[in-house]
């Protein structure tokens, strides 16, 4: 009797909103740990690292700042990823009359599908410019290669190319 639910397309969404749901408590756990590490760099510094595991014009809050952006880029994942479950759930399940009793925050009524893929847009130019920022600050700014460069053009184009999607919206 439950299978007949099931079969309808549109209550599969629920596997991917579940399915996001974890992911989103598990990015959530990594931000902790990222965090956590930051204050592990800072107040005991590299003393548990391998001799040559970082360049020594590393200092203990170059180490602190580089885990805190992850733990940003992570948290920040975390939440699209539970937009995402929300945003699926109200687009796909709820009714169109009952759009109006759900009591969802109005930063989480999607209204589109292509509203959804903007903010996945948006996290991933954002997810660049952490990883650019990271192997900027392990390699040195001064040491970087002249091919490094391919990494913030890309991260300008994908702003640029948002944009302009936004504006057609």
């Amino acid at each position: 009797m439950v299978w007949k639910y099931f079969t309808k397309a549109r209550y599969l969404v629920v596997i991917a909103a579940v399915s996001s749901l974890f992911g989103s408590a598990l990015m959530f756990f990594i931000g902790v740990e990222k965090t956590i590490s930051a204050f592990w760099y800072f107040f005991l510094g590299n003393a548990f690292l391998p001799e040559d595991a970082l360049p020594e014009y590393l200092t203990p809050g170059d180490l602190a700042t580089v885990s805190l952006a992850q733990s940003i880029d992570v948290f920040l994942f975390a939440l699209v990823m539970l937009i995402f479950a929300y945003g699926i759930l109200y687009l796909f399940l709820v009714e169109d009359e009952e759009k109006e009793r759900v009591r969802f925050p109005e930063w989480l009524r999607i209204k589109s599908v292509f509203q959804l893929k903007m903010i996945l847009g948006e996290v991933i130019v954002f997810i660049l410019f952490v990883h650019f920022l990271e192997t900027a600050t392990k390699t040195g700014y001064a040491n970087l290669p002249p091919e490094s460069l391919i990494l913030p053009a890309a991260i300008l184009l994908l702003s640029v190319s948002l944009m302009v999607l936004r504006q057609g919206e």
